[in-house]
C-alpha cells in the first residue's frame, strides 16, 4: 500500500474510531434516557405552547379589559361633562330668572314710588289748596268781622259822643247792655 493511502486510511480510521465512541455514547444515552428526554421535550414543548397561548389569551383579555375600562371611563367623563353642562345651564337659567325677577321688582317698586310721589304731590297740592281756601275764608271772615266791628264801634262811638251817625242803626246789644248798666251804677 501506498504510504499516502495508508495515512489516509489511518486518518479515516482514527476519525472513525474517535467518532465511534461518541456515537456509542449517544446510543447509550438514547437507550437509557431517550424516551424520558423525548417525553420531557414533548412536555416542555406542550408547556411552552400552553404558556404562549395563555400569554396571548392573557394579553388579549388584558387588552379587552383595558378597552372596556377606557370606554367606561370615557362614557363616565362624557356623562359627567354633560351633567356639568346641564347643571351650568340650569344655574345660568336660574340666575337669569332671578335677575329678571329682580329687574321686574325694581321696576314695580319704581312705579309704586312714582305713584306714591304723585299721590304725595297731589295730596300736598290739595292740602295747600285747602289751607289757601281756608285762609281766604278766614281772611274774608276776619275782614267782614272787622268791618262789622268797625261799623259797630263807629255807631257806639257816635251814640256815646252824641253825634248822630248816618250809618248809626239800632245799637247792638253789647252797647245797650253797657248803657243800661251805667245808669244803674249811678243810681246805687
Amino acid at each position: 500500500m501506498n504510504p499516502s493511502a495508508r495515512a489516509e486510511l489511518e486518518s479515516r480510521g482514527t476519525t472513525h474510531t474517535a467518532t465511534a465512541p461518541a456515537n456509542n455514547l449517544d446510543q447509550v444515552r438514547e437507550i437509557l434516557f431517550g424516551a424520558i428526554v423525548r417525553d420531557f421535550e414533548r412536555k416542555l414543548a406542550r408547556i411552552e405552547g400552553l404558556v404562549a397561548s395563555q400569554g396571548d389569551e392573557l394579553r388579549a383579555d388584558t387588552r379587552r379589559m383595558i378597552d372596556v375600562l377606557e370606554a367606561h371611563v370615557k362614557r363616565e367623563t362624557d356623562a359627567q361633562g354633560t351633567q356639568r353642562e346641564s347643571d351650568r345651564a340650569a344655574q345660568v337659567a336660574a340666575l337669569n330668572n332671578v335677575a329678571r325677577e329682580a329687574r321686574d321688582a325694581v321696576a314695580e317698586l319704581d312705579q309704586r314710588i312714582k305713584k306714591l310721589e304723585d299721590g304725595l304731590v297731589r295730596a300736598q297740592r290739595d292740602f295747600r289748596q285747602q289751607i289757601l281756601d281756608e285762609a281766604k275764608g278766614f281772611v274774608e271772615q276776619s275782614r267782614s268781622l272787622r268791618d262789622e266791628l268797625m261799623s259797630t264801634l263807629q255807631r257806639e262811638l257816635a251814640v256815646y259822643t252824641g253825634e248822630p251817625s248816618e250809618a248809626a242803626g239800632p245799637a247792638s246789644g253789647v252797647v245797650e247792655a253797657a248803657r243800661t248798666s251805667e245808669p244803674r251804677a249811678e243810681q246805687s
